[in-house]
């Protein structure tokens, strides 16, 4: 239910990006607003841990925050304009990149938070996150006296 819910968050947010008018609305807004070559997301999930991947290209890793805090994994951080946006000849013919603020969570539940690790490289975010240890013995049969 949970991944439910998400896949159709970022279902929605997905449209929201890729869709031209909303895109250009959200522009009005600055760099507050995700656009649509931010933060590409894989997740993956098998029985010991979620592997996450997301494409952050021409970020600095010391602009990037990790954190896991109740149940959830968000992402956060800015990427510097770009020089030459800022060409005083007025040479640029057309600019696509962005820059400015971003912010993204995904609620990945039972993860054992003091073993998360992450990893920056070339442009790929890189993040393992263990699940916590199942009790198999979290039931406990009680006697009726």
């Amino acid at each position: 239910m949970t991944n439910e819910i998400m896949d159709r968050r970022n279902d929605i947010r997905d449209w929201m990006n890729n869709d031209p008018w909303m895109n250009g609305f959200s522009s009005l807004f600055g760099d507050n607003f995700p656009t649509n070559d931010t933060l590409k997301t894989d997740i993956k999930e098998s029985d010991k841990d979620y592997s996450v991947k997301v494409d952050m290209p021409d970020f600095d890793k010391k602009n990037i925050n990790v954190s896991y805090n109740n149940n959830t994994l968000t992402i956060s951080g800015h990427r510097d304009n770009f020089a030459d946006q800022n060409n005083k000849n007025g040479d640029v013919i057309m600019s696509e990149r962005s820059s400015g603020r971003f912010s993204r969570q995904y609620h990945l539940p039972a993860v054992d938070q003091d073993n998360v690790k992450a990893n920056y490289d070339n442009g790929v975010l890189k993040i393992t996150l263990p699940k916590l240890a199942e009790n198999k013995d979290s039931s406990h049969h009680i006697e009726i006296n």
